[in-house]
């Protein structure tokens, strides 16, 4: 489906030409804020896939441009006690002085109980904040403490600097450097590596827990560690946002398994906030999330921790074949709790789980791709082998979701 992904980032490029972003959606009222940054990313995958440099070329002053708009909207300095500048990062910041128009009267009645308009604008910008994160919603942005932790009110996400997010800005400035070298603009080279050695030292410095061996996001008002589980604090092994070695990724996993999410079976939960009613939470879990948990085990080379990928990778594929076959749907997002012997599609937040789905059917396809053999063979599957007819839906509903 070269063609369609071709067509697809230029839809993406042509939105970043004209507004200097990608919005959050294709339509007006989401101009006011971003999707995360993966447009770079995309290309980068298009051009490993189908080595079309002339494509590539013509696309990366748009990519550039993408990235300027993160540095002139979301970027703040970290500053050493003297107020020296040491180096960049980046948080989801939308401004929004209205509620969301999609959600125009829960935003206003979330408010209602604040005084000022100010309060009220910093609110609706917090929740805007939090689309803009594509975690809408999630305890990940409200408070942790006290009597309003976990509530929707509470919601703080200018305090935080997201570990993904970083982690997606230092993959864009390694992309990005590289793709220049190829161009032979040698000046281009050399910002975005020093961009590439400043988003390293970042996660180093804001985001690694050297105890619990992981990256936390960062609480800029409390000065620590939002150290709580969420499936987003593995992210940078898959942006290879840290100087790689043979300890990290080890580390990586043994959290996880300290965390008891891999005794999940089925996928890993988005977080451990049992009693979350937001869809970003528990025992969700999205398949972009995994996607990047197994691209970040898989690409270690180290034989272990492949192996974990595989087993990753084969579960979520069983699991989500077993809920096709049941329910004739693919999901946005699958119940992976260990209590029951089936998955099914998740739950939670504003809407009703969505079928479909372009990304849940995008990561079957490359998981078939990279473990089409080994789930075949998996004794966890013996009853449950993909045919033509299932692949066929899968690329019928790609092509239709596009």
């Amino acid at each position: 489906m070269y063609e369609t992904a071709r067509g697809v980032i230029k839809n993406l490029g042509y939105m970043v030409d004209n507004h200097g972003f990608v919005p959050n959606g294709g339509r007006v009222y989401y101009l006011t804020r971003s999707q995360p940054p993966l447009l770079t990313p995309m290309v980068y995958e298009y051009y490993m896939s189908t080595g079309d440099l002339d494509f590539v070329m013509e696309i990366l002053p748009t990519l550039d441009k993408e990235y300027e708009f993160w540095i002139k909207n979301r970027q703040e300095w970290f500053t050493d006690k003297d107020g020296v500048k040491q180096f960049p990062y980046y948080q989801y910041k939308a401004k929004l002085k209205v509620p969301r128009p999609e959600s125009y009267r829960e935003d206003s009645e979330l408010a209602e109980h604040l005084k000022t308009e100010a309060e009220k604008i910093q609110m609706w910008s917090e929740i805007a904040s939090a689309a803009e994160t594509g975690w809408d919603f999630s305890t990940r942005w409200f408070s942790q403490n006290g009597d309003s932790m976990h509530r929707m009110d509470s919601i703080r996400t200018w305090s935080i600097v997201p570990a993904d997010l970083n982690a997606f800005m230092c993959a864009n400035a390694r992309i990005l450097a590289s793709l220049y070298e190829i161009a032979g603009d040698f000046k281009k080279v050399k910002v975005f590596e020093q961009r590439y050695t400043w988003a390293k030292r970042e996660m180093r410095e804001l985001h690694w827990n050297e105890t619990d061996g992981i990256w936390y996001d960062y609480d800029v008002e409390l000065k620590t560690h939002s150290n709580q589980y969420y499936v987003s604090n593995a992210v940078p092994l898959y942006a290879k946002c840290y100087d790689e070695d043979d300890e990290t990724p080890h580390r990586v996993h043994d959290y996880l398994e300290r965390q008891g999410v891999l005794k999940f079976k089925k996928g890993l939960p988005t977080s451990l906030a049992m009693s979350s009613t937001q869809q970003w939470d528990k025992e969700n879990a999205w398949p972009p999330m995994i996607h990047m948990v197994i691209e970040g085990f898989r690409t270690t080379g180290d034989l272990k921790l492949m192996k974990v990928a595989e087993k990753m990778a084969t579960s979520w594929l069983t699991g989500t074949y077993q809920s096709f076959i049941r329910t004739h749907a693919m999901f946005e997002k699958y119940n992976v709790t260990p209590h029951t012997e089936e998955t099914s599609g998740g739950g939670g937040g504003e809407y009703e789980v969505q079928t479909g789905f372009g990304w849940t059917n995008g990561v079957i396809l490359d998981l078939l791709d990279k473990y089409g053999d080994q789930f075949a063979s998996s004794p966890a599957s013996p009853k449950f082998t993909f045919n033509l007819s299932s692949i066929t839906f899968l690329v019928t509903t790609l092509h239709i979701f596009y």
